[in-house]
């Protein structure tokens, strides 16, 4: 390496493993996230007490650590009824990083990962000079790492940093040949390399076996090298350093390895001063956990069973995904790729580095359908991004020239919120995928076929339509289904998830704001509404009927087909919803307009909604004029829609009164709503609440049902119930009972 290139690598080296050092709370995010409170605790309990068991001073430590909110899923396991507790994850990252955080602390932590990053740039470079300048190759390989979403789990907690390292030096120790040396001193270093590179890769493949797949390109390489008796020696490095670790292991908890023979569970972390409230905690994770989940590795051992049309689904979002996909979080993997089918050599090797990849994504895509991508804490793909090193070694000549240029100005559109923001971007309602919200992500397709939710997203469900939209642009309510609040002044985008395709849509728009525009867009259909246009103008509330025309794509949801439509609403300003006592409701929230969805066209005017038979109905007693009465009744959905209980457009009971003639005098009587949705075919027992007329008489109390903001079922020809009622005066009304 010549001196100037050493020079910038070790400037650069002491820069990302010294700075996580002066970062001190409260600039670290406010809770763990994900798996970090496991390996962060454990690697405590290391530091301090020299054993895995989490006892109540470990969790003390962490809470102290992280004092600001509660610490959510702490994986525990236990084979004794949770009498005695480990910590239910692999240990060897939280050993490896117990002395930084016995110095520093969680900064410890960091600084490992970021020593394990700089490794892996060195390695990287290393590799490349075989094939270029030494300045190209630390260049590629300092893009080709921090560049990526590798960078951004240098801050995790977790071992990803350490999988990546494990799996990089396994290939770097097989594909890289140093210079010439003495015979007798090379046939000594070709088999320290050789077991070295068995003996590292046992770190991620004792995390997850799956990575034991990425040893085959070496195990190829010394095979066709150096023949049977090297790649035996190979395998046998490999499966000593394995056979260690499970030992160690099992001398630290009494078992091989966290994911098998022992209950697992997580808890949720409060208060850490009241260790009764820790062991209830721990005890309803044993009620839920023990049976179910007693081998955390039983789901490897069965054949998963595969919807070809989400598999394949699943396939592009893990390309391409606005989430998880592989060219955006990893875009010099890309790189690395084409230069391989560029150049020669097209080694066998390098084949089999690609085929390697492709089983371990195959694996978690078939195996792990519903959280392949990294389960509830994620940034790209957490568990594809153990295997990104490999990538880099598909590269030898860096030819073209301008390749390097176009790999770091792809690397900074996608990459470059993450690089500069690894803790999380300082925005509205943050998540870890606030970066997202940038172009060019928004573009890109939101993986809707993952079973476990993107988090970030809100939305709601009515007549079988799914209102999705992100949090930092919507507000939903479970008690107002079918309404989306939409942030003001700013555009917005709505999926709307359907089982069948749609035609015709009516949504309500509400403004609060006095004077307000909004443009709707659905498919081609595009509405503008004006409130508040005129000086004696004060509409804040209208209809607007949008028809797509056709579906923007199709996801796939347990065999199911489901169309995807986009709805984009713009207003053009927004107001802080206010109490009625002048303060602003929390949590606040820009509003511009909310919009709630009535239902399809074709479904509002079929009359075949609007049936109903009424069964028996129990008429009062005696009414006094001006009171408030109940009347018991029997009735059965007849229609093809549910009635549903609450919503813009929920079904409730109501009442028309009539004089003796059948002459309406009185048509909107009070509402009476089911207390929860009735099917078709289903029968509810009600008591609605009538009101009388002011004067006594006789009258015709004639009972119906309404969707609300639609029709009254009887306009429709559904058939109502009307009964004689004599209204007394009240004096009467009392003198009779």
């Amino acid at each position: 390496m010549p001196r100037t290139v050493r020079l910038a690598f070790l400037s650069l080296a002491l820069f990302l493993i010294l700075f996580p050092l002066g970062i001190v709370r409260p600039g670290w995010p406010p809770t763990l996230k994900a798996d970090e409170p496991a390996y962060f605790a454990m690697a405590q309990s290391l530091a301090y007490d020299l054993d895995i068991r989490c006892e109540l001073q470990d969790v003390r430590r962490l809470v102290n650590s992280y004092p600001f909110l509660p610490i959510n899923n702490l994986i525990l396991m236990s084979d004794d009824g949770w009498e005695t507790v480990y910590y239910g994850k692999p240990y060897v990252f939280s050993l490896l990083a117990a002395p930084a955080v016995r110095l520093f602390g969680e900064h410890g932590m960091i600084a490992v990962n970021m020593l394990l990053l700089v490794a892996m740039i060195w390695m990287g470079a290393t590799y490349l000079s075989r094939f270029n300048s030494w300045s190209i190759a630390l260049l590629f390989s300092v893009g080709f790492f921090v560049l990526s979403a590798a960078f951004v789990y240098v801050f995790w907690l977790q071992p990803e940093i350490l999988n990546m390292f494990s799996i990089a030096a396994c290939l770097f120790l097989a594909f890289h040949r140093p210079e010439a040396r003495p015979r007798a001193a090379g046939g000594r270093w070709e088999l320290l390399r050789i077991l070295g590179s068995g003996a590292v890769l046992a770190l991620a493949v004792y995390n997850k076996p799956v990575f034991a797949a990425m040893g085959l390109p070496a195990l190829w390489l010394i095979y066709r090298r150096r023949g049977l008796k090297s790649a035996g020696a190979w395998i046998a490095a490999a499966a000593l350093s394995l056979g260690l670790l499970a030992g160690l292991g099992y001398a630290l908890s009494g078992h091989p390895t966290a994911y098998l023979g022992a209950a697992r569970g997580g808890v949720r972390l409060t208060d850490p001063q009241d260790p009764e409230d820790y062991l209830e905690r721990l005890r309803a994770v044993a009620e839920v956990r023990e049976d179910e989940n007693f081998n955390a590795w039983s789901w490897i051992f069965h054949v998963p069973k595969i919807e070809p049309e989400s598999y394949l689904e699943n396939v592009g979002y893990f390309l391409w995904g606005r989430h998880t996909g592989l060219l955006l979080y990893t875009p010099l993997a890309a790189l690395a790729f084409l230069l391989f089918l560029l150049h020669t050599p097209r080694s066998s090797e390098r084949w089999v580095v690609v085929g390697s990849a492709a089983i371990v994504a195959l694996f978690f895509l078939s195996f792990i359908q519903f959280n392949w991508h990294g389960g509830g804490g994620f940034v790209g793909n957490r568990y594809f991004i153990n295997v990104y090193p490999a990538f880099l070694f598909l590269a030898t000549r860096l030819r073209p020239n301008w390749t390097l240029p176009a790999g770091f100005a792809v690397g900074a559109i996608f990459l470059g919120p993450l690089v500069f923001t690894p803790f999380g971007a300082p925005v509205p309602n943050p998540t870890l995928q606030a970066h997202t919200r940038n172009f060019p992500f928004r573009e890109l397709p939101l993986e809707l076929s993952i079973k476990r939710n993107v988090p970030g997203y809100d939305g709601t469900n009515l007549y079988g339509l799914r209102m999705l939209g992100r949090v930092d642009q919507v507000r939903t309510s479970d008690a107002k289904p079918g309404r989306i609040w939409i942030q003001g002044g700013a555009p917005a985008e709505i999926h709307l998830l359907s089982t069948r395709q749609l035609g015709s849509l009516l949504f309500e728009v509400q403004t609060l704001a006095a004077v307000n525009d909004v443009r709707m867009r659905l498919g081609a259909d595009e509405k503008i509404v004006t409130f508040g246009a005129g000086p004696w103008e004060r509409k804040t509330k209208t209809v607007v009927e949008l028809e797509p025309g056709g579906y923007d794509r199709i996801s796939h949801n347990g065999g199911e087909r489901v169309y995807v439509y986009l709805l984009d609403v713009e207003t053009s300003t927004g107001t802080f919803p206010r109490t009625r006592q002048g303060g602003l409701v929390s949590p606040l929230f820009y509003s511009g307009v909310a919009v709630d969805y009535l239902g399809r066209r074709e479904q509002l005017d079929d009359e075949q909604h609007y049936r109903v038979s009424w069964l028996s109905v129990e008429p009062p007693e005696r009414v006094a004029a001006g009171s408030t009465v109940t009347v018991r009744a029997s009735l059965r959905n007849d229609g093809e829609t549910p009635w549903v209980s609450r919503g813009p457009v929920a079904v409730n009971l109501g009442y028309h009164w009539l004089d003796a003639d059948g002459g309406s005098l009185f048509f909107e009587g009070k509402r009476t709503a089911f207390r929860e949705e009735v099917a078709p075919a289903d029968t509810v027992e009600v008591e609605i609440a009538v009101q009388a007329p002011d004067r006594p008489g006789r009258y015709v109390l004639e009972l119906d049902l309404v969707r609300e903001r639609i029709s009254w079922f009887s306009n429709r020809g559904a058939e109502t119930y009307r009964l004689a009622v004599d209204v007394e005066a009240p004096a009467e009304a009392v003198d009779s009972r």
